[in-house]
């Protein structure tokens, strides 16, 4: 089961990087061409923290997420800040983005070192990606054109995908410790494990789907 699901994550998320190349002539109208190296770099992280374990067996994968956090927090700043009808909430996507760096460098340097996690920077990530992506349904919904809605449809499957997986997320890394010391299970799945990675199925196929709607209401 633990097998299953795993692999059926990990093929959603390779899905996801094939439907963007597939489309990719596609996604530049929408600023979603950056997705195409992001989601192969989440790909390879992956595979690689898979493995890890079977390599590296006594060394933590605490200081891969702690530099990828950040880089996911940046990834989603730029595509929100690149959408023409965002631009009311442009320098506040960067005053977020600043803040969010600024406290993260000096927790890291004052506070928790690098190779710890830290749940307020869980949080503060995951409360992040989420303000950036009611910011555009916010902007989204308030369009009075029609051709307008239809260009950035593809854009609302993505901000489906970030304020269904990110909130539930946080959620569940904040409480990691407390559910993998309670040997919490579903079906025979960890839940600190199971949670993420059902969350990312969702994420991932509303990605792909997304991909596939540039060409459509290209």
């Amino acid at each position: 089961m633990i097998n299953i699901l795993y692999f059926s994550y990990i093929g959603c998320l390779f899905y996801s990087v094939i439907m963007a190349f597939v489309y990719r002539q596609y996604l530049k109208s929408r600023g979603l061409y950056i997705m195409i190296p992001y989601l192969s770099l989440v790909f390879l992280m992956e595979v690689y923290l898979k493995w890890h374990p079977y390599i590296w067996p006594l060394k933590s994968t605490v200081i891969v997420y702690n530099f990828y956090r950040p880089l996911s927090v940046l990834f989603f700043a730029c595509i929100y800040y690149s959408v023409p009808v965002m631009q009311r909430f442009k320098k506040v996507i960067i005053g977020i983005v600043a803040v969010y760096l600024f406290v993260t460098v000096l927790t890291h340097i004052f506070s928790t070192p690098i190779s710890e996690p830290n749940i307020y920077l869980i949080l503060a990530r995951g409360f992040c990606n989420t303000l950036f992506a009611i910011f555009f349904l916010f902007s989204y919904f308030h369009l009075d054109n029609a051709a307008l809605e239809r260009h950035w449809r593809p854009l609302i499957w993505v901000t489906i995908g970030v304020v269904t997986f990110y909130p539930v997320i946080s959620i569940s890394l904040g409480f990691h410790e407390y559910l993998r010391d309670l040997d919490a299970t579903f079906f025979d799945l960890k839940l600190y494990q199971a949670i993420p990675q059902l969350m990312s199925l969702i994420m991932y196929s509303c990605f792909s789907y997304a991909f596939y709607l540039c060409k459509k209401t290209n």
